[in-house]
């Protein structure tokens, strides 16, 4: 299985690659660092004004280069989104659609092996677009303030890992289900940004409390290891120390339930499917 597995996964990378998609979101990524970038060298004195409404007085170099942090990671949060939207919303029924999978299914390599050989390829790319946003924001930053808050830095990261590996395998399972590329671009879409934000605003007229079950909150504590500020609920959470350790690990929690859940809904659906 690992040499079938290098040499399929090996095959997807270099398509992922040679795509339209790879490159439309370099070039996307590209531009939104670019424009990351003027605002925080030219709005830097905006965070003083933004952290003094919080009554802090004159604010430190630390707070002022996490509350940089927090914007940055504030937009860094929908960056996989869109990458997994690209390369996962496609990968199973693309297969199916453009009749690719007449060959694929022939070959002497079981289904969970394609599979997970190309949520791999896919995990790369993805990850290689979100490290690009990281680094420019690392490095704006430590220019700016001359100070970067490692640890923090690195937490937030790790934790991308994780919610790039959850939400990729959530678009899997979505491609799973269709035999069209469209559809599963427009569902996946539909369920994050609709569904997700439909249900958290119930939960939070009824219940008064913020869904930490829902992937599009877990995603929130990207930025929230940087400054405890959601904003994202009728009830929000405002303050300027980091997320504390439980809802860090709360948040981690919800998004390795949706990478196992994910994975294995869609590897059970690909392996019956058919070839058309």
């Amino acid at each position: 299985m690992p040499s079938r597995f290098r040499v399929a996964y090996s095959y997807y990378l270099k398509n992922y690659y040679r795509s339209r998609s790879f490159y439309l979101m370099l070039v996307l990524i590209i531009i939104i660092t670019s424009i990351m970038t003027y605002f925080s060298f030219r709005y830097q004195q905006k965070i003083n004004t933004f952290l003094s409404k919080f009554g802090t007085g004159v604010p430190s170099v630390s707070l002022k280069s996490r509350a940089l942090d927090y914007i940055w990671s504030f937009v860094l949060a929908d960056v996989p989104v869109y990458a997994a939207v690209f390369f996962g919303s496609p990968s199973i029924s693309s297969e199916i659609e453009d009749r690719t999978s007449f060959h694929i299914f022939a070959l002497p390599i079981d289904r969970y092996t394609l599979l997970i050989s190309k949520y791999a390829a896919a995990y790369t790319v993805t990850l290689i677009i979100s490290t690009i946003y990281v680094i420019f924001e690392a490095a704006v930053t430590s220019i700016v303030y001359g100070k970067l808050e490692t640890s923090l830095f690195l937490e937030s990261y790790g934790i991308l890992l994780i919610f790039i590996a959850s939400i990729l395998a959530f678009t899997f399972f979505i491609s799973s289900v269709y035999n069209r590329n469209i559809y599963a671009y427009i569902t996946v879409l539909i369920i994050y940004f609709l569904v997700f934000n439909a249900v958290d605003v119930i939960t939070s007229l009824l219940y008064n409390v913020t869904s930490p079950y829902l992937l599009n909150n877990a995603a929130t504590v990207l930025m929230r290891v940087f400054i405890n500020v959601n904003l994202f609920s009728f009830s929000p959470t405002i303050s300027l120390s980091p997320a504390p350790t439980t809802t860090v690990l709360l948040a981690v929690i919800v998004m390795i339930i949706y990478l196992v859940g994910s994975i294995s809904a869609a590897s059970i659906i690909f392996e019956r499917k058919e070839a058309k």
